[in-house]
C-alpha cells in the first residue's frame, strides 16, 4: 500500500515544482555593479556650468534629452535670466557638447557658441507632459468636478427650500 502513497507523493512535488516555476519571477539577464572609469552620471551633469572656447560663461545644463533607444540626443542649457528667473532654455545637438574643466580646474560643460548666439536661439520646446503640468491638469479636473458638484446641490437645495415655501394646496 506504499505505492499509492509514494505516487501520490510524487505527483505533489512534481506539482509544486512546476508551480514555482511557472510563478518565479524573470531573472535580469545581467547586472551593472557600478560606475566605470570615464562615466559620470545625468545628477552630477544637471547644473554644470557650460561656456565657450574663450571661457565665457554660456549657462548651466538644465536637462538631457533622450530618443526611444535611450540614446541622449540634445542637451538643454539655461541661458539668461537670474538664479533661474526669466531663464530660457535652449537646445543643441549632444553631439556639440564636450567636457573639460575651466580655468580654476572644475568642471564643464563646452560647446561653440557665444553668448548673443544662444541668446537668439530659438526657446526649446517640449512636446511632452512634465508632472507638474500632469498634476495641475488633474488638479483644473477635480476642481472642475467639484464646482460642478457643488453648483448642482446648490441647484437641489435651491428647489427644496422653495417647495417648503411654496404654499400647500388644500385638496378640494
Amino acid at each position: 500500500m506504499t505505492a499509492p502513497r509514494t505516487t501520490c507523493t510524487i505527483v505533489a512535488l512534481t506539482s509544486l515544482l512546476a508551480a514555482a516555476s511557472i510563478s518565479a519571477p524573470a531573472v535580469a539577464a545581467s547586472f551593472v555593479a557600478s560606475q566605470t572609469t570615464g562615466e559620470q552620471s545625468t545628477s552630477s551633469l544637471i547644473g554644470l556650468k557650460v561656456e565657450n572656447s574663450a571661457g565665457d560663461d554660456l549657462g548651466d545644463i538644465n536637462y538631457f534629452v533622450i530618443d526611444p533607444s535611450g540614446k541622449v540626443t540634445t542637451v538643454v542649457i539655461g541661458v539668461g535670466g537670474f538664479l533661474g528667473i526669466a531663464e530660457k532654455n535652449v537646445g543643441v545637438p549632444y553631439t556639440d557638447v564636450t567636457m573639460g574643466t575651466d580655468k580654476d580646474g572644475k568642471d564643464v560643460a563646452k560647446i561653440d557658441a557665444t553668448k548673443d548666439s544662444l541668446t537668439a536661439a530659438p526657446a526649446y520646446v517640449w512636446t511632452e507632459k512634465s508632472t507638474a503640468q500632469l498634476l495641475k491638469e488633474g488638479a483644473e479636473d477635480l476642481a472642475k468636478k467639484a464646482k460642478e458638484g457643488a453648483e448642482s446641490l446648490a441647484d437641489k437645495a435651491k428647489k427644496a427650500a422653495d417647495d417648503m415655501q411654496a404654499p400647500a394646496s388644500k385638496p378640494q
